[in-house]
């Protein structure tokens, strides 16, 4: 194929993916220039629909407090915040002893970022966590056996477990007058920290985290169990994302909560 035909059917495709980047920023809040500058940027767009930004209501993202990143890992999430988003202060908190290191290397220097080196859980205490080999999946639950043939091979390999600090997301938040965003992705553990929660999740604005429609941890939560307690706390479903699915079967999907007050907000005239 001569170079001139291939530019003819590449450079259209590319100038309508930036228009559809360019579209997303500004729905999101950003105003035109910036919208224009940062679409150009492919990767950047593939990390905000990744950190799950894109579902969030254009006014908790024009308006960012404190925002809390529970199951941290290497601070990806953390760091597309930054990148793109102005908030006012984030925690991060990470327990894998495997992740903590190079958490706290990611973020020296960046006075509004904090490592809590603990598992959000349902308070205070020590407690056991179980490692994978893929960290993303490691988790204060036992991981399923019988879930491995869903998931990456050797990723759900258990190679070792390891003593580690928790912490409740009322004391975690105490400080703080409000969350805007709780980015929860502890691995089947939610359930005992949103059931433990009083005074943390009724200043939390909005919530994005994990939720399966199999279980993969011994005494794990699913969607139905989970759905049912955000509406107990006040949050309504504002968006799910695209699911998960391997061998023909949906396994998990990331899910976004936000509180009831402002969803009414949200909601068009009549």
């Amino acid at each position: 194929m001569a170079l001139k035909d291939l530019a003819r059917q590449v450079i259209p495709y590319g100038i309508c993916e930036y228009s559809v980047r360019r579209h997303e920023y500004m729905r999101l809040g950003f105003d035109a220039y910036s919208a224009s500058r940062v679409a150009f940027s492919s990767r950047q767009y593939g990390d905000l629909l990744e950190a799950r930004f894109n579902l969030l209501p254009r006014s908790i993202l024009s308006r960012l407090a404190t925002c809390v990143d529970a199951g941290a890992h290497a601070g990806k999430w953390t760091q597309t915040l930054l990148d793109l988003f102005h908030p006012q202060r984030v925690i991060a908190v990470e327990c894998d002893p495997r992740m903590v290191g190079p958490l706290k290397a990611r973020f020296n220097g960046c006075g509004r970022v904090s490592i809590i080196d603990a598992a959000l859980a349902e308070g205070e205490g020590a407690t056991n966590f179980y490692q994978l080999r893929h960290p993303a999946g490691s988790s204060l639950l036992k991981p399923r056996d019988e879930i491995k043939k869903e998931l990456l091979s050797t990723s759900w390999d258990l190679v070792g477990t390891v003593d580690v600090r928790k912490i409740g997301y009322d004391q975690l938040v105490a400080g703080e007058e409000e969350i805007s965003i709780l980015k929860i992705d502890i691995q089947g553990a939610e359930m005992a920290v949103l059931t433990s929660s009083r005074e943390g999740l009724q200043k939390t604005k909005s919530i994005i985290m994990e939720v399966t429609f199999v279980s993969h941890y011994e005494d794990d939560s699913g969607f139905p169990e989970l759905h049912q307690l955000m509406r107990r706390q006040g949050f309504g479903l504002y968006r799910l994302s695209a699911p998960y699915e391997r061998g023909g079967r949906v396994l998990y999907s990331d899910a976004v909560y936000v509180r009831e007050e402002i969803l009414r907000d949200l909601a068009p005239a009549r």
